[in-house]
This record gives C-alpha cells, sequence and structure tokens, in this order.
C-alpha cells in the first residue's frame, strides 16, 4: 500500500482523494483526519494497493454451461435463417459476457482498515513535518519583507513634516499671487491653511500603517492557528494606507517610498496564501 499526499496553497481546507474503489468508504474518515491537522490549503491524496503477492492464487475457468448454450444458440440461429453454421472466433468468444470466471484472490485481512489509516496517518505525519519546515523558511522570508516595509514607512514618516510645511508655503505663495494688494483676514487665511494641511496630512495612514505590520508579526510569532486569513486582510488594509499616502502627497520622494512599499506588500501577499 502506498499513499502519496501533495499539498498547495488555497484560501480554504480542501482535501481531495484519488483511492481504490474498495477504500472508498473510508474517504470521509480520511478527510477528518487530514482536516483535524491542516486548517488550510488543498491537500491531494493518491491511493495505490498491491495485492501481487496473491495473484498466484487467484485462478480463471471457463464457464461451460454458458459457452454450450451459445453456440448451441448459434446452430439454431443458422438453422431458422438458412445459414452456414460458422465456428466463433477467439475474440468473439472473449467478448461474451461471464464467460471466463475468475476466483478473487484472498483479500486482505480483518484489520485491512486499520492497516490503510496508520498508512494514510504517517503520510499526514510526513507531510505535517514539511510544512513546518517550509514555514519556517516562509517566516525568515516574511521577516524579511517586513523589514523593508518598515523602511519605506520610516523614510515617508521623516519625510512628511517637511512635505507639509512645503505644501503650506506653497498655497501661501498662491493665495498672494491670487489676491495681490486685497486685503484679507488673516485669520481667515490661516483656518484655510489649517484645513489644506489637515487634508494633506498622512500621518494618520503612517500610524495605521505601523500597526498593521505589528498586527502581522504578532500573527507570525503568535501560537494561534489558522492566520492566513487574517493575514490576507492585513494586507489588503496596507495596500489601502500606502495608496492614500500616495494620493495625498505630490512629494517625489514620498512618491518611491509608496512603490517600494507596494513592492514589498505583493511580495507579503504571494506568500501569504502558503501560510495556514
Amino acid at each position: 500500500m502506498v499513499v502519496e499526499m501533495r499539498a498547495v496553497n488555497h484560501r480554504f481546507a480542501e482535501v481531495t482523494m484519488r483511492v481504490p474503489r474498495e477504500w472508498m468508504s473510508l474517504e470521509e474518515r480520511v478527510r477528518r483526519l487530514v482536516l483535524s491537522q491542516i486548517g488550510r490549503g488543498r491537500v491531494e491524496i493518491y491511493v495505490t494497493v498491491s495485492a501481487e503477492s496473491d495473484a498466484a492464487d487467484a485462478t480463471v475457468y471457463v464457464n461451460q454451461s454458458l459457452l454450450s448454450a451459445a453456440l448451441r444458440l448459434l446452430r439454431d440461429v443458422s438453422v431458422s435463417a438458412q445459414v452456414d453454421f460458422e465456428q466463433p472466433s477467439i475474440g468473439e468468444l472473449l467478448a461474451l459476457p461471464g464467460l471466463f470466471v475468475t476466483t478473487e484472490a484472498p483479500g486482505w485481512p480483518a484489520d485491512g482498515q486499520e492497516l490503510f489509516i496508520d498508512t494514510v496517518n504517517g503520510a499526514l505525519q510526513e507531510l505535517t513535518l514539511m510544512r513546518r519546515k517550509e514555514g519556517e523558511y516562509l517566516a525568515t522570508h516574511l521577516e524579511a519583507r517586513l523589514c523593508d516595509l518598515d523602511e519605506c514607512i520610516a523614510h515617508v514618516a521623516s519625510r512628511a513634516p517637511a512635505v507639509a510645511q512645503l505644501l503650506r508655503n506653497r498655497l501661501m505663495e498662491r493665495l498672494q499671487e491670487v489676491l495681490g494688494e486685497f486685503k484679507v483676514d488673516a485669520s481667515r487665511i490661516a483656518l484655510e491653511t489649517a484645513i489644506f494641511a489637515e487634508k494633506t496630512s498622512i500621518e494618520e495612514e503612517v500610524q495605521r500603517l505601523h500597526s498593521h505590520v505589528r498586527q502581522f508579526r504578532r500573527l507570525l510569532s503568535g501560537d494561534e492557528s489558522a492566520v492566513g486569513r487574517k493575514l490576507d486582510f492585513l494586507l489588503q488594509e496596507m495596500h489601502r494606507e500606502v495608496n492614500t499616502i500616495g494620493a495625498k502627497s505630490g512629494d517625489l520622494e514620498i512618491s518611491d517610498s509608496v512603490l517600494a512599499a507596494k513592492h514589498a506588500i505583493e511580495q507579503l501577499r504571494e506568500q501569504a496564501q502558503n501560510v495556514e
């Protein structure tokens, strides 16, 4: 008995099996066994059962009564149709259902089902071990991408105050050009400038990005199971915050950091599909 298991990434937990017909009654039991240890991913199971050692015990014989009845019927038909009777060929006899009877070789012992389940469980343990090893490598890769994202966020945060001041200065210069010598209430100008500064501020987005990164790390290092979908959600939120920063800021340096951050998030998204 050979059991092969293959796991690929998937949004949910799914088990597919290809087993011999005599073992189909155990499919649901196998599915529950696999899902008890794997919470996310598509697991494909292939089972091959060979009984070659018992092949010599199987016998084949000819159903003589069926053969005699078939030949007698052919003769009767030839007489009634007034045609010459011709002996059927071997190929024609082979096509006659039930002519050759096979006695089955001794089947599996009474504990055959438990042997089947034990073999599946052994393959599952090896698969789980390999997934853990791959997960350790994956965690290292994800942490490296998070560090790249941290650098992008830090650069945006350090650049943001200077950009805000630059935008306010540009606004004041533009107002002076438009108004010229007209007198306008200074408090009104200050209010409009404050409103503009609030609309272009990216401080909240930067703080939320920091929070999302911390949550991402906490999920990776914690003991909570089935965190993959939570990581997907966090990455969606990160991407939205980065897009907002890019839309609010017209600064070239911040735009470069935004592009780098999107690249890091996309790499995180690709690998997060492999996290259970």
